[in-house]
């Protein structure tokens, strides 16, 4: 017999996602170009003038929002199929992590639960602790090592995301699991009033 879950999407804000990943968006702190010269990050093969800083500083920076596997990584190009906001399927990487950056400004959902037993390739994901968050389009999301979800779930007509992932993932980390299965059970998502 399949038992049905319900989980209600909330808004993403990091302090929410921090046990699932981070979010990809500007922070508190940030840099401009005038900071990165006076900090020695940027070096000039010309001077500066003051008089020139102005039309120099072009830009705010934002480093240390996320950090990546350390190892060799490749972009993908996602098109995640419109569905039902209802899944049975969990899907974790424990050698790295995985980043969704959303395009074009779509909205979609994610689920995810917290990386339980990171070192155990068996472990299964606490299903009271799985969670639902809304990308407006706006931030992305990197999944930390061990990280449960499922593919995004288009809200507008098509949702497209940048992913990144260890290069060798499909041949060593690539680990599914039926919820229906292994746990009896298939996730409803709600969207309460964060659609």
């Amino acid at each position: 017999m399949i038992t049905g879950k319900e989980v209600t999407c909330e808004p993403l804000s990091a302090e929410q996602f921090a046990p699932f990943g981070d979010v990809l968006a500007p922070q508190a702190a940030r840099l401009d170009n005038r900071d990165l010269l006076s900090m020695g990050y940027a070096r000039m093969s010309d001077s500066v003038p003051d008089s020139r800083l102005d039309d120099f500083d072009v830009l705010d920076y934002w480093g240390g929002i996320a950090t990546i596997s350390p190892e060799a990584m490749r972009l993908g190009y996602l098109r995640p199929k419109k569905r039902d906001l209802a899944f049975s399927w969990f899907e974790r990487h424990l050698k790295g992590t995985q980043t969704f950056v959303p395009l074009n400004g779509a909205r979609s959902i994610i689920a995810v639960a917290p990386p339980y037993e990171s070192d155990n390739p068996a472990a299964l994901p606490k299903l009271d602790e799985v969670r639902a968050f809304v990308l407006d389009g706006s931030a992305g999301v990197n999944l930390h090592p061990g990280t449960w979800h499922w593919t995004p779930f288009p809200l507008d007509d098509r949702s497209d995301f940048i992913i990144m992932v260890r290069a060798s993932v499909a041949e060593d980390d690539l680990n599914f699991i039926d919820l229906e299965k292994r746990l009896g059970t298939r996730i409803k998502i709600l969207l309460g009033n964060q659609s």
